[in-house]
């Protein structure tokens, strides 16, 4: 009886202390996000703001749902079959991709919306799978870094040797170096400094997200092997992985252009909490708080 009163008293904690800028929290399961945005003023012309827009990304429907029903006016944009939406968000200009599942995806849409809205910084956010005890489902991942989590050189071992993954190391993506004036390999991508101690201001002042910070790794995969997840934990210090955030710094980095990657945990092996795409709205709720808090703290200073 007393564990029932208690689940009572936090579902009512969390109703309480959520955020109140979310007036519609759920598209509607009778439309289609595809619906919605042929529903929309489609652009007829280029992208004009007298203020640089904040670009906020997700890779799916349920990433971007609540980020595009947040924004006033806004105004469906489409460029080699990627989706973009521009509008404001509590009188900022706003701009919202999404940017399709995969490394691939994220790095044109990426590159896209950034000659397309010329953003101020760029926020790519989503679901991830939770890679450390301590990051459960519903939580939120602040990335320090992000790393191309398949992007390692192996040693050689002959036919019917076997394969010991931990014998690798990391080979990086290559990103322009401005010193060398070549493209050089990098093996992690650090969050904008600025970008990031806000988000983590937004995490100190808003008890109702759990926030952890950490690496994302990313990868075009679904890692459920528990040793392996257990190595790159000890090799690379990974707190989640997903398949979007590093291609996404990889481009902000050669357009410099600040970057952050922030992620919910949607399911975690480690911890046998399984996947749970309803979490995805907690990602785009904390985000609209790291925008309204960057607006007000940095680009209106």
């Amino acid at each position: 009886m007393k564990k029932f009163f208690a689940l009572i008293i936090a579902a009512l904690l969390l109703v309480t202390t959520s955020p109140q800028t979310f007036a519609q929290d759920k598209v509607a399961l009778t439309e289609s996000i595809e619906e919605f945005y042929s529903s929309l003023p489609q652009a007829k012309g280029k992208y004009k703001s007298r203020q640089r827009p904040i670009l906020v990304e997700g890779a799916m429907n349920i990433e971007t749902n609540i980020l595009v029903k947040a924004l006033k006016n806004p105004v469906a944009y489409r460029d080699s079959k990627y989706l973009f939406v521009a509008g404001t968000y509590k009188n900022y200009p706003v701009v919202v991709v999404r940017t399709e599942q995969g490394l691939a995806n994220a790095a044109t849409s990426t590159a896209l919306a950034i000659k397309m809205f010329n953003p101020v910084a760029v926020i790519n956010q989503g679901t991830a799978g939770g890679t450390v005890p301590e990051a459960h489902v519903g939580d939120i991942v602040i990335g320090e870094k992000s790393i191309p989590a398949a992007a390692f050189k192996t040693v050689y071992s002959p036919e019917g040797a076997g394969v010991d993954y931990t014998a690798q190391e990391m080979r990086g993506t290559y990103v322009y170096d401005e010193t060398t004036k070549v493209f050089e390999r990098q093996g992690e991508y650090l969050a904008d400094k600025t970008l990031l101690d806000v988000s983590k201001k937004v995490a100190d002042a808003n008890s109702y997200f759990n926030v952890v910070t950490g690496t994302i790794a990313s990868a075009d995969w679904w890692m459920s092997w528990l040793d392996y997840v257990k190595f790159l934990n000890e090799k690379y210090g990974m707190a989640a992985e997903e398949m979007e955030t590093v291609a996404a710094a990889q481009i902000c980095h050669n357009m410099k252009v600040p970057f952050i990657g922030i992620r919910v945990i949607s399911d975690n092996d480690i911890n046998d909490e399984e996947y749970d795409s309803d979490v995805a709205d907690r990602s785009q709720k904390f985000v609209l708080l790291v925008v309204n808090a960057y607006v007000r703290d940095v680009l209106k200073k």
